[in-house]
């Protein structure tokens, strides 16, 4: 069989895999940066530390891809105060006015004092 004998299938099939193993090859290429920062904050027993993973987009907007959450405060109260607000946080990619927690006010202070510092850090990386 030579290239002659192929069909209309055959040649999709090579195209195919052809496109498939460029775009592997050159995955790299179109991956955005990943950028990470940490910020601290004073929770309600102690410090809340993120660490925020985040790439720029080509309008030099910022979106968050992770937040690692490490607190002293309660997991009944802190710990869901944190989580609901990484969540809001990813869902929404606002950075500046997302709401705290009712009955968890200084832990959701503090979350948003490390996220301002962690924010800003990746604003300044190059």
């Amino acid at each position: 069989m030579n290239f002659k004998d192929f069909g209309i299938r055959e040649w999709l099939v090579i195209a195919f895999i052809s496109i498939g193993l460029l775009a592997f090859a050159f995955e790299d290429k179109f991956k955005p940066k990943i950028y990470e920062a940490e910020g601290t904050g004073i929770g309600y027993n102690g410090d809340i530390t993120l660490k925020v993973s985040a790439y720029k987009k080509s309008d030099k907007t910022i979106r968050v891809t992770n937040i690692e959450v490490k607190h002293a405060d309660t997991d009944e109260i802190g710990g869901v105060c944190c989580t609901k607000l990484v969540e809001d946080i990813k869902a929404k990619q606002r950075f500046e006015d997302f709401d705290f927690v009712a009955g968890a006010t200084f832990t959701s202070e503090g979350f948003k004092e490390a996220f301002t510092a962690a924010i800003e850090d990746i604003k300044n990386q190059e």
